[in-house]
């Protein structure tokens, strides 16, 4: 027999403790089921980093250290956090010889951090923990330790089985399950979504660094690799990243090359300490979902999407979708006329403008040597606008070599050449990629 409840909520990352929490507070019957047994846990590699000050998938997030809260002005919701946090200001990209291509001047930026940050560093584990216990106090009915293998549609909405025999009907399913999402898989969601490769990735966390701006995002190109680094919510503490879509590289082996054998990069870490909280994951890549509704069933967070999301990105949708089925219930509408306004934000905002772009292969590394790198780094002669938002970023990089390319023709041709070489071989690379990958994960 089923256990029947208004909303199931399956994955308790941001999204679904988000979703819980709205739902719970409203008066809801709502479930949460999470296959970890310590739910607020993280065990995969995460920055923790949340966007503020500038918008993200249009919505808008502040920060208030001193009210301990969490913001979002557009649509509404607010969080407490009382625990730590480091300012982040944007984007740096390192060449292999240690030039700089800067987005913003971040010791200007510094001196006023709660105007000027784009991001902030939190602990996830504090954040979720809050979101949890608030969705707990609300009424929320928590199942941890508990993995959905199956999801069907009913009379009444749609039933989700557990391996362990339960299963849980209610009158809509919200699918938080993450990027390699089990939901979207049983339901054969990822059928209409084009798969374009696998990523493994490894973390390692440090406390101090030599690095000269430390408190942005940073992306490093060795000759072999790219890597990046990112400040945690602790102190002088940092997360170093190494991802790889190619099956012959070793995530650790890149990370142990970067911090200690790279001529350049190894120097920032001279007197780092390697701190024991180590991540890994291996994410699919697929498009997003383009209609993240079927049976009753709706997809929000890393769930619908291409990757990661960002935590601003999956609350936001955790929250939308909630006051939605609010508003569906109390209609009388459990179904998708109900969630119309939820599927048309999620189009006006997140797919519409992001969701259709296509992932390009850019392989620099494989095309141009570290000279190159070097001098195309440094060739731009003004710092480039501050911003935390990765499209941008892409755009802001085209639109200034764009105007540089008779420069580069003039002053360094063989490097136009291979420049031309990595625009021309985009989708073979992208087929190269996905090729390497592995959809079943």
């Amino acid at each position: 027999m089923a256990q029947t409840y208004d909303v199931v909520i399956v994955g308790a990352g941001p999204a679904g403790l988000m979703a819980a929490r709205t739902l719970g507070q409203a008066g809801l019957k709502a479930a949460l089921l999470e296959r970890k047994k310590d739910i607020p846990k993280i065990h995969r590699s995460c920055g923790g980093v949340l966007n503020v000050n500038e918008l993200t998938f249009n919505q808008m997030v502040t920060f208030d250290e001193d009210r301990q809260e969490i913001a979002c002005p557009t649509l509404g919701y607010s969080i407490h956090y009382d625990g730590p946090h480091q300012d982040v200001y944007g984007f740096h990209l390192y060449s292999p010889g240690g030039k700089r291509l800067e987005f913003g001047d971040f010791a200007e930026l510094r001196k006023d951090p709660k105007k000027n940050r784009l991001g902030v560093a939190v602990s996830k584990e504090l954040l979720l923990r809050g979101l949890l216990d608030a969705s707990e106090k609300s009424g929320v009915a928590v199942f941890s330790n508990t993995n959905v293998c199956g999801v069907t549609k009913t009379e009444a909405g749609a039933a989700v089985e557990c391996d362990d025999g339960q299963s849980f009907e209610g009158r809509f399913v919200l699918a938080a399950d993450g990027i390699n999402s089990r939901v979207a898989r049983v339901m054969g969601m990822n059928k209409s979504r084009e798969f374009f490769g696998t990523t493994c990735d490894t973390s390692v966390m440090i406390e101090g660094t030599d690095c000269p701006d430390p408190d942005g995002f940073l992306f490093m190109f060795t000759p072999q690799y790219v890597l990046s680094m990112i400040p945690v919510a602790q102190k002088n503490c940092y997360h170093i990243y190494a991802t790889t879509g190619n099956r012959q590289d070793r995530p650790p082996a890149m990370l142990k090359q970067f911090m200690f054998e790279d001529p350049i990069f190894s120097l920032w870490y001279k007197r780092s300490r390697i701190l024991e909280h180590r991540t890994a994951c291996v994410v699919s890549l697929w498009t997003p979902i383009e209609k993240p509704f079927q049976d009753n069933v709706i997809f929000i967070g890393d769930a619908s999407w291409r990757r990661e999301m960002s935590n601003v990105g999956s609350m936001c949708t955790g929250y939308k979708a909630a006051r939605c089925i609010i508003q569906a219930l109390n209609e009388g509408k459990p179904n998708e006329d109900g969630m119309k306004e939820y599927l048309d934000w999620y189009a006006e905002n997140y797919f519409g403008p992001f969701g259709a772009r296509k992932p390009r292969g850019r392989n620099f590394n494989q095309y141009l040597t570290p000279d190159d790198m070097d001098y195309l780094v440094q060739l731009p002669d003004k710092r480039l606008p501050q911003t935390m938002d990765i499209f941008k970023v892409v755009n802001l990089i085209g639109s200034t070599y764009a105007e540089l390319m008779e420069r580069i023709y003039d002053e360094r041709p063989d490097t136009l050449a291979r420049l031309m070489q990595v625009r021309e071989n985009m989708d073979e690379d992208a087929e190269k990629q996905t090729r390497q990958g592995f959809k079943n994960i």
